[in-house]
């Protein structure tokens, strides 16, 4: 029995299966191959291979909550991270301009953002877009660190929607966003 999500979410019925068997691979296979790091399949191709899984595990009951993978389109070497922790960008940032990397926080109770400074002053603010186009500051996400303060935090609870961070200001800086979800 479909839920009116998955009806709503299945935009072309049969066609990730239809890629899965051109590609000689059973679906679950397939959509572990589109969703690896490095791999050159197309924004479309990945939304539906995680919706795949997504639906798998729901069919298996083993879906604790919905917390779907969904790749945002954008630079080609951004990347979607799932919570639960980890960083918004591999190496520290050191320039103004948003991270390329976002955070998919849907179904977890909250969202924590920290800022880390090791040298110059930053400000950093939390962004938000729920169409991966449009960004827009988060109320009260702006931190700002300096020679006096070197980390700040802000936290989002309910968290909709993807979120990146965007270094607004730089002198010097060197800076670390960490995020993490409650509950995940």
């Amino acid at each position: 029995m479909a839920t009116a999500w998955i009806k709503g979410a299945i935009k072309r019925p049969g066609a990730f299966k239809a890629k899965a068997k051109a590609a000689g691979k059973s679906t679950g296979a397939y959509a572990t191959q589109v969703l690896k790091e490095g791999s050159t399949a197309s924004t479309r191709t990945k939304r539906q291979a995680a919706l795949a899984k997504t639906l798998t595990k729901i069919r298996s009951g083993k879906a604790k909550f919905l917390l779907p993978l969904v790749l945002v389109a954008g630079v080609a070497h951004a990347a979607t991270k799932a919570c639960p922790s980890g960083a918004f960008s591999a190496a520290a940032l050191t320039a103004t301009g948003p991270t390329t990397d976002v955070v998919l926080a849907r179904a977890a109770p909250a969202l924590v953002v920290q800022t880390i400074r090791t040298a110059g002053t930053a400000t950093v603010a939390l962004e938000i877009s729920c169409d991966s186009t449009n960004w827009a500051a988060v109320s009260g996400g702006t931190m700002t660190v300096d020679g006096t303060t070197t980390s700040q935090a802000v936290s989002v609870n309910n968290p909709a929607c993807t979120y990146r961070a965007n270094v607004t200001a730089c002198s010097s800086c060197n800076v670390t966003v960490l995020y993490a979800c409650a509950g995940a």
